[in-house]
């Protein structure tokens, strides 16, 4: 394909030279395309080999761009315009939850965002950054040094994507806190000890590597979730302090800071409401903030994060409280890459669609999409990019069926729609609703003991060997592409795996309150050697898709998880034997099952790991 580009502006040459070959076709096109600024955002044509390319931002064109390529492999002549809602869609990349990207994949990311239209990558970070007087702050966790965060915001930058440090300057900060280097610091295991010299000292080293790399002044600062806030060794030391009062000295400390290094912050907003509420509720609704609250408040944005409704009218609701304290607000979705083993789509295609909807009619202007990816990164990146899509469609389109996101999935990014949907049925098993409570079964199943057997009533109601059976199979003849097919290879033999655990589960619960006479061990010896079998071949895909995308820091907590079911599977093995011939009565098999905490209200239940894997608390 050979493309004549007019009129593009120096500034943006190299990244429209990147996305022509990043999408250039099988199908040999010559055309000279025509490229200037317009009032509206996108309005791409095309007769014979002559296109036209109007775009009003430089994120407009690189959508435009990316539009008109994947146009121009099936249609000689088109029409086609859009319009963006928000003067910033972003995307936020959790990057601190034991998975780091390299730099190469977080390049790859940054091209195919900057072709969706993405206007912001925030990198969520809490310690996986150098900073230079602390070298215990992400030891050993596969930090990013200054130099590959500024070689990574100046990639970026040619496509007009702006780069933005996300941090932490509060709380959630227990990888670093758990090093004695920071223990003068540190109020509880994961809080600082605000108000405190060597605390702001830290601070000031903080925020100055974190964005000392980038070529912007904006940073989000975090301060969310600090529920510990006063609790720790700052109240054995200092006595009580409201926590209302201690966040707002404290944002008021970090806020002067930035000034200082002439930064523009932004955090997280819900402890405003969580501290004002008279139920210690997050974002009640019944919380209002009066004048004089108002009027103390430092100049941060607040970023409100809610991934959790369906309905347009509870976000639209809690926006319109943001707007009371007379800040720049910003709405951030979840693209809920987070409960599990892989991506809750329902969930994430209903939240999305409700909470944009409601930004739109508040009158929002910036909006973001949440990759997080709690309790160890299990879920690939790569099992995100419908999610992307469909967030960054609600920027140009109101409306956005689930036809409309699937032509849009496979025209700018070529991928089937339906494949990344069957990701859902991990977690979305026969028989519950559309899983809108964040149920994780295929966690549960992965990590449940052989003999513990935890959430055995839990799951008892449901043939989960036979649902992952046909997840595989329709896993085995899903439509991929040449960068998705090792995920998709991973997630087939997991599904496989899955199976094979759930019918060696139910194995070895059959051993249960056997005469010795009557004990034949083969069934479960069976079972559990399939199971070794195929969990084998998913620990291999899984490395090789972990791999490809992030460093090799925090493999090692997926071996220790894997390897200690391989190892329990020949611990069951050896004991299954001794069963048989007596010597053993497989003792923890034999108790009373009870019904395991659901923490949901569904009728399964989540758990992470650290809930599953034991009856004991592991990190003790």
């Amino acid at each position: 394909m050979t493309i004549k580009w007019n009129g593009v502006p120096q500034r943006y040459q190299a990244a429209v030279a990147l996305l022509t070959q990043a999408h250039m076709g099988k199908m040999p096109l010559d055309a000279t395309v025509t490229v200037k600024p317009t009032a509206t955002s996108i309005c791409i044509a095309r007769t014979a080999d002559t296109g036209t390319i109007g775009y009003h931002t430089g994120h407009d064109l690189m959508r435009a761009v990316t539009l008109w390529l994947a146009h121009a492999q099936t249609e000689a002549n088109f029409q086609y315009q859009e319009q963006a809602a928000f003067d910033e869609c972003g995307a936020m990349l959790d990057l601190a939850r034991n998975g780091v990207l390299t730099v190469p994949a977080l390049k790859a990311a940054i091209l195919r965002l900057a072709g969706l239209g993405y206007t912001q990558l925030w990198l969520y970070l809490e310690d996986v950054f150098e900073v230079p007087e602390q070298p215990y702050f992400g030891h050993l966790r596969g930090r990013y040094s200054q130099a590959a965060l500024h070689e990574l915001a100046v990639y970026a930058d040619q496509f007009g994507l702006t780069l933005i440090p996300a941090i932490q300057t509060l709380a959630h900060l227990q990888n670093a806190l758990k090093w004695q280097a920071f223990d003068d610091i540190k109020d509880t295991q994961d809080v600082l000890w605000v108000q405190k010299p060597e605390t702001t000292a830290f601070l000031k080293q903080m925020l100055q590597a974190a964005t000392k790399p980038f070529l912007t002044n904006q940073i989000h600062i975090g301060m969310d979730e600090a529920y510990g806030l006063g609790h720790g060794k700052r109240l054995v030391h200092e006595g009580y302090v409201d926590q209302q009062t201690l966040i707002q000295a404290h944002l008021k400390t970090v806020v002067q800071l930035c000034d200082e290094l002439n930064l523009v912050p932004y955090m997280w907003s819900d402890m405003w409401f969580t501290i004002a509420s008279p139920t210690n509720t997050m974002y009640d609704e019944s919380v209002h903030f009066d004048p004089e609250f108002v009027a103390q408040m430092p100049a941060v944005g607040q970023v409100y994060w809610d991934y959790y409704h369906e309905d347009a009218a509870t976000y639209e609701t809690r926006l319109r409280q943001h707007l009371e304290l007379k800040q720049p607000v910003v709405y951030a979705g979840g693209l809920w890459t987070w409960p599990g083993l892989a991506p809750h789509q329902a969930k994430m295609l209903r939240s999305v669609q409700a909470g944009m909807t409601a930004a739109k009619h508040v009158g929002i202007r910036q909006a973001m999409a949440t990759m997080w990816f709690d309790d160890g990164a299990e879920t690939p990146f790569a099992a995100a990019w419908l999610g992307l899509q469909a967030f960054i469609e609600y920027q140009y389109h109101d409306l956005v069926s689930d036809e409309y996101l699937a032509r849009q999935f496979a025209l700018m990014q070529g991928e089937a729609a339906a494949s990344f949907l069957l990701l859902d049925q991990f977690d979305h098993v026969p028989g519950t609703p559309d899983n809108l409570t964040g149920e994780n079964p295929s966690k549960l199943v992965l990590y449940e003991d052989l003999f513990l057997q935890k959430y055995a009533l839990n799951l008892a109601p449901y043939d989960l060997a036979a649902h992952y059976r046909r997840l595989a199979q329709q896993l085995a003849k899903a439509s991929t592409t040449a960068i998705s097919q090792p995920l998709f290879a991973y997630y087939h033999a997991l599904a496989v795996a899955l199976a094979d655990k759930a019918a060696a589960l139910q194995a070895m619960q059959a051993l249960k309150h056997v005469p010795q006479a009557q004990r034949d061990p083969a069934l479960a010896k069976q079972a559990l050697t399939a199971y070794r079998s195929s969990l084998t071949a998913a620990l291999q895909a899984y490395r090789l898709v972990w791999h490809h995308e992030r460093c090799g820091n925090g493999f090692e907590v997926m071996d220790i998880r894997l390897g200690g079911q391989l190892a329990r599977i020949e611990t069951a093995l050896w004991r299954i034997d001794e069963w048989a011939a007596g010597c053993d009565e497989l003792a923890e098999l034999q108790e009373p099952a009870l019904l395991a905490d659901k923490w949901t209200n569904g009728p399964i239940g989540h758990g992470l790991y650290m809930q599953i894997a034991s009856a004991a608390d592991l990190s003790r």
